[in-house]
């Protein structure tokens, strides 16, 4: 064998760990191997679920743009009202009015005459107040009520009709009058509600002002209504505002959400096409049709069926006029047994899905069963008009182009069509649709004809890529993890391919987790949680019948729960003594000689003597010719297991060179097109699935060589278990598998080469672990929380809700007034300040009075902090992140060398960026005579010697108490609050600030 240089790689979701080997039949090496860490390329919340980095910086620009526009809606309102008479211009006279009770007013002006500030003061609340409307179609008028705020609005509209009151207003007025205690805002409310009371208090004071409250005045230039959310330009002057939408348009105007159409992705197989809106019918009968063409039935025999065309036909036509169909009804429409079952029929899929978009404007809502009837090209084209035209537009087109009565299209403009987009454009899946519709396979990997290659595009894996000496900017992928990674796998390739030269081929492995879609890795994350919790909860029960709860024995238990406790060859009931006590056995259902399948789909428990006589054979091969009858038995216990698990039972036979052949080729999306990616340096390159290189590396003895306890477990507390793995990865090949499968049953599969593992071990504790620094100016600038100043330096105010209080805060309440009430109502409930007990909501149920009645809902607490500071006007804030830390020395008095620490936070390093400053300031800002040493931002290296310790630490905060400086191992692998911290002070720290690169090399940093 020539010699060839393959680089591997391991891709995670935060991770990289890569190995360049020589293979050679006479001397293979390991030339280098290292681990390059970085940040994910989502957030995740406590439960695991992912978050786009954007959506708390876009949740908080959207509140700040809203209250923007909300003020600047009140401010047009006010304006208008002065303008029109209804308003004062005096502020003393505008603060009297804003005196008044508007609840009162708003419940007289139903019958008496107000004055005309008055009804201008009504109309001020009314703007402020307008109550809930949806900006989703089909919502206008009222909502599903799917939630609980949906079901309050609700119970309120049935509170008011069972009172009597008109309007929303006299009902509140009349719940204050009653108990003036009682909360008003707290409400939640619906636009309609406001919209009604505006017209009959504008109706009846029209009664008595006709020449101040004209129907222009209220609707504007049109002199009729004009619906709310109609997107008009009323511009900013007040005057040209109001002659255009009145003060009905001014007070109730709300903007339409339509994303911006840049956001929409491109077509994987067109860039040149924008990606088809789900709702669109082309879109639908694509995904109706990949699906009913990959469909297939397992009898309960065993046997795998394609569906006839009659068969076919039945269920497209049952598709076409649902949203969804469940497998059960399938089963029924098909005629199939109860034990007959679909191979998409899975997991937690009930259900194909239909052509959602026609089932919707089906329903007798919108336009009814007739929609079915309407020729295909109308029924487009109305959906298209749907999608893209807006409301005006639409109800245009719909009496000119489709004969629809002007009611009707407003209906139908309302269906609450499907979000989204597909993955391709319209072009495209027309262009496929005709191939599709003849039971075509959308692509295949064997030449066969499929729809893509007759309809002109190319598979991921079948697209020409211009080799170059290095690997250029990556694709834009739409997975955030491995769009994130693959920017990480670009810098580490070509910094390997500068230093060592480009490799002859390179071998990757994608973690599970960064695959698929977000539903699916989501769908993951929940499936692996709940396997956690399976395994804990047979580790106890092994626990107590004095097992220890080792791996293969959990795995025994839950396969044996799996199987209803039953032999699955023979029938017999497996006790739990005949379980733990040797008599039972694992076994591979098709042998794992020929598919180095070791999963637990291809597993069984049954008694020893039928496993001797399986043997090396598949279930069909061992039992049809000989003992048909109890093949059938068979089939016929295994009908309750998973499809991927029976499905195995009825294989006929397996060919190990075929296992292999797939184990080499990862067909997934996301890996075809990072592997396309890679081969644009021109090399060749081997995406394998990962399944045997856990195997591999146990087979090999590389789990002990980051496992100081000396157990065959892999260590993933340390970084460097990335690299063992990307090992394994490059020297994954056939005749490495086939060895794998030969040396079944032996006790260790043969090294690679001589010296094999002491040589990996010598590489891989060398590596120091290259880590991304974060010196990006992102993030949150400071705390939410906002601060008040207060007679004494370093003390600060800041409000809190009863309901959020502790007892540990009771001593920081600033009135001493409120705090003796605030104790009294704790000690009615046996609770007592500087308590650990929690405070429920129960103690805050009844209002808290102070001795005039009014309520207290909120305290001022006090804080002693130095760090606040004020933001901007009165507001002060506690900074947030930290973004890098100065370190200075200096001779004291004493003519000793001292050092400081002093920390920059993101909010002053934005104030140093704005005002054109270095970020990083060498020069102390007291001491003219301090001598800079380094900074350290956050991953940042240096190389120490820490309570004796000496290595490579990673800097990872500084806290602000005493000034420490907390380090990690570069190794540590673990979550920040489990991992080992090593605190220092400056005074104290004895080390030198250095750069990692990509590569693992050390060098000495410039400060």
């Amino acid at each position: 064998m020539a010699k060839r240089r393959v680089l591997g790689l391991d891709i995670g979701s935060n991770s990289i760990g890569w190995a360049l080997l020589d293979l050679d039949e006479d001397q293979s090496q390991v030339v280098a191997t290292g681990a390059r860490i970085f940040p994910e390329g989502v957030d995740r919340d406590q439960q695991g679920a992912e978050h786009s980095k954007n959506e708390a910086r876009r949740i908080a620009r959207g509140m700040r743009r809203q209250i923007a526009r909300r003020s600047r809606r009140k401010q047009r309102v006010r304006q208008a009202l002065i303008r029109a008479g209804l308003y004062p211009v005096d502020p003393q006279e505008q603060a009297r009015l804003d005196q008044l009770d508007p609840y009162s007013l708003r419940s007289r002006a139903l019958d008496s005459r107000l004055e005309p500030f008055e009804i201008g003061r009504i109309l001020i609340h009314l703007n402020q107040r307008r109550g809930f409307l949806s900006n989703k179609k089909g919502d206008r008028d009222k909502q599903k009520e799917d939630s609980k705020t949906l079901a309050e609005i609700s119970q309120l509209e049935q509170d008011i009709k069972a009172a009597g009151h008109r309007t929303l207003g006299e009902h509140l007025a009349s719940a204050y009058a009653a108990n003036p205690l009682e909360r008003l805002r707290g409400k939640h409310t619906r636009r309609s509600m406001f919209v009604a009371e505006f017209d009959q208090i504008w109706a009846q004071q029209q009664s008595y002002h006709p020449e101040l409250l004209t129907d222009q005045l209220k609707y504007g230039r049109r002199g009729q209504q004009t619906y709310p959310r109609r997107p008009e330009r009323i511009g900013k002057d007040p005057r040209q505002a109001v002659q255009e939408v009145g003060l009905f348009g001014l007070t109730f105007f709300q903007r339409k959400l339509k994303p911006p159409k840049s956001v929409v992705g491109q077509c994987e197989y067109d860039p040149k096409q924008k990606r088809c809106p789900r709702a669109d019918r082309a879109a639908q009968r694509f995904r109706v049709l990949q699906e009913v063409n990959n469909l297939r039935v397992m009898r309960g025999d065993g046997e795998i069926c394609e569906l006839t065309d009659d068969q076919r036909g039945k269920v497209l036509a049952a598709l076409a006029e649902k949203d969804a169909v469940e497998f059960d009804k399938l089963r029924k429409l098909l005629g199939l047994l109860e034990s007959d079952a679909f191979n998409l029929e899975r997991g937690d899929r009930h259900k194909l899905d239909g052509m959602k978009t026609d089932a919707i404007l089906a329903n007798k809502k919108y336009y009814g069963k007739e929609w079915h009837k309407l020729p295909e090209a109308t029924k487009t084209a109305i959906v298209r008009s749907l999608i893209h035209d807006d409301e005006e537009t639409f109800v245009r087109r719909a009496g000119e182009e489709f004969g629809l009565d002007a009611e009707l299209a407003a209906r139908l403009f309302d269906a609450p069509l499907p979000e989204g987009y597909a993955s391709l454009g319209r072009e495209t899946i027309e262009r496929l649709l005709p191939h599709l519709e003849r039971r075509l396979p959308l692509m295949t990997r064997d030449g066969a004809p499929c729809a893509l290659r007759l309809a002109g595009f190319l598979a991921p894996w079948e697209r020409p890529v211009k080799a170059g000496q290095y690997l250029p900017e990556p694709p834009d992928i739409t997975n955030p993890l491995v769009r994130q990674a693959i920017h990480e796998v670009r810098k580490l390739v070509n910094a390997v391919v500068r230093e060592f030269g480009r490799p002859d081929a390179i071998h990757i492995e994608l973690a599970r987790e960064v695959k698929g879609n977000s539903i699916e890795r989501a769908r993951y994350t929940r499936d692996t949680r709940e396997r956690a919790r399976e395994r804990d909860r047979v580790a106890e029960i092994l626990t107590e019948f004095g097992e220890k709860p080792t791996r293969s024995k959990i795995d025994l238990y839950r396969l044996w729960e799996e199987q209803d406790r039953c032999c699955v060859y023979s029938g017999r009931v497996i006790s739990e003594k005949q379980l733990l006590g040797g008599e039972v056995n694992v076994d591979h259902i098709l042998p794992y000689s020929r598919t180095l399948d070791d999963s637990l789909a291809n597993k069984v428990v049954c008694f020893r003597s039928e496993n001797d006589a399986k043997g090396n054979q598949t279930p069909h091969e061992w039992l049809v010719a000989k003992h048909p009858d109890r093949y059938e038995e068979l089939l016929q216990r295994v009908a309750r297991l998973a499809f991927n698990k029976r499905a195995r039972f009825s294989q006929k036979s397996c060919q190990q060179d075929e296992f292999i052949a797939r184990q080499l080729n990862d067909t997934a999306y996301i890996t075809s097109a990072v592997h396309g990616y890679l081969q644009k340096l021109g090399v060749d390159v081997v995406a394998s699935k990962g399944q045997l290189t856990a195997e591999l590396r146990h087979q090999w003895g590389l789990n002990k060589v980051l496992n100081l306890s000396g157990e065959d477990r892999k260590n993933r507390d340390d970084h460097r278990h990335h690299a063992v793995d990307a090992i394994v990865i490059a020297l994954l090949d056939r005749s490495r598998l086939q060895q794998l499968a030969r040396s079944r049953g032996q006790t260790e599969l043969p090294a690679p080469w001589k010296g094999f593992r002491e040589q990996v071990e010598s590489a891989v504790n060398q590596i120091n672990v290259s880590h991304r620094v974060r010196r990006k100016l992102a993030g949150a600038l400071h705390e939410e929380t906002l601060y008040g100043p207060t007679e004494q330096a370093g003390v600060f105010v800041y409000r809190k809700p009863l309901e959020a209080l502790t007892t540990a805060m009771i001593e920081d309440i600033r009135d001493e007034g409120i705090r003796r009430i605030v104790v009294a109502r704790l000690k009615q409930f046996g609770i007592e300040p500087g308590d650990k007990k929690s405070i429920s909501k129960e103690v805050w149920r009844e209002p808290l009075l102070m001795p005039s009645g009014v309520q207290i809902k909120k305290v001022r607490l006090k804080k002693a902090d130095l760090t606040i500071q004020p933001l901007r006007d009165a507001a002060m804030v506690k900074p947030g992140n930290t973004h890098h830390i100065a370190i200075y020395e200096f001779t004291d008095a004493k003519g000793k060398a001292r050092r400081e620490m002093i920390a920059t936070t993101m909010l002053e390093a934005i104030r140093r960026h704005q005002a054109g400053e270095s970020i990083i300031r060498r020069v102390h800002p007291k001491r003219s005579d301090a001598r800079f040493l380094m900074s350290l931002s956050y991953n940042e290296a240096i190389l120490a010697d820490i309570r004796g310790t000496q290595g490579l630490f990673v800097y990872r905060t500084a806290g602000a108490i005493q000034g420490q400086i907390y380090f990690i191992s570069h190794t540590d692998a673990r979550p920040s609050s489990d991992a080992t911290k090593y605190a220092v002070k400056a005074s104290t720290l004895n080390g030198k600030k250095v750069t990692v690169d990509l590569l693992g090399r050390i060098r000495w940093a410039n400060d």
